[in-house]
């Protein structure tokens, strides 16, 4: 079975040492860096996790920082025992007012057991990574330079939140190879319609097993997370899953609650039919 991570163990150390050399590079240009992902909301598996860092900046990097940025926390994560690093930047303008298209300087991901990806173009990318991600970052991210991420980071709308959930689960359903991560995912985007919380893979999927008629599914997805080859998942069932979440996530949308108002969605259980 996978080793579980603390917060204070190899994520960290990892992310402490990246933001290390964006300090470097950066200076007083680096506004703030913080450890969101399973470094911050719990969870991490040794085998699957990444590392996933956010960079506030105070404006846009040129063509040679970003250069720089690329080369070094290539070479940084390159050599750590996880699976490598999703890092993205931000000009602190474009995360000081809400934009349900996030445009970011730079979205890298690098490591031993990851495709290498480079992207400077914010409209080449769904946007709906990068909303769900500022999300958590403000409520959740560990400051590991600079203030507490709510002083840098706009509050973004329910309304915004919801769809990127639901285009997330359109695109686990028609691109992702990883099912149990379809899974542990739409758990997660499940979680949040109805009552607001964004959780860890293994927390949301605690919260969907006592809420499920397909049990069994979701505590596969969790055997595979942990390390359990033995494992598999039949994909015509995780897309009926996927379906079940994204319709209530859809009529969340419709409901629109507040922040700690009534729930989204009834605490029915996906597995194919509706509640």
């Amino acid at each position: 079975m996978g080793t579980k991570l603390s917060n204070g163990d190899l994520l960290d150390g990892c992310a402490r040492a990246a933001a290390g050399r964006l300090q470097r590079l950066l200076g007083e240009e680096l506004l703030g860096a913080y450890l969101i992902g399973s470094g911050a909301l719990g969870g991490a598996v040794a085998e699957q996790s990444d590392l996933d860092l956010v960079a506030v900046c105070a404006h846009a990097p040129s063509p040679a920082d970003i250069q720089q940025l690329v080369a070094a926390l290539t070479e940084e994560a390159m050599t750590w025992p996880v699976r490598g690093l999703e890092f993205v930047l931000y000009p602190h303008a474009t995360v000081a007012t809400p934009s349900p298209t996030p445009q970011f300087a730079i979205n890298l991901n690098v490591g031993p057991r990851m495709p290498p990806h480079l992207s400077l173009d914010p409209a080449s990318e769904p946007a709906h990574w990068f909303v769900v991600d500022l999300a958590i970052l403000r409520e959740h991210g560990v400051a590991l330079v600079g203030p507490p991420a709510h002083q840098l980071v706009a509050p973004i709308p329910r309304k915004w939140l919801l769809d990127a959930l639901v285009d997330s689960l359109a695109w686990h359903a028609a691109n992702e190879s990883s099912l149990h991560q379809s899974v542990l995912n739409a758990g997660r985007a499940w979680r949040y319609a109805y009552e607001g919380v964004w959780s860890s893979k293994d927390a949301a999927a605690s919260w969907v097993l006592a809420r499920t008629e397909d049990p069994t599914l979701v505590q596969t997805a969790l055997a595979i997370r942990h390390g359990d080859r033995s494992q598999t998942l039949d994909p015509a069932r995780v897309d009926r899953f996927i379906r079940a979440v994204e319709a209530r996530v859809q009529r969340a949308v419709v409901r629109q609650p507040p922040p700690g108002g009534p729930p989204a969605a009834p605490p029915a259980s996906p597995s194919g039919t509706e509640a």
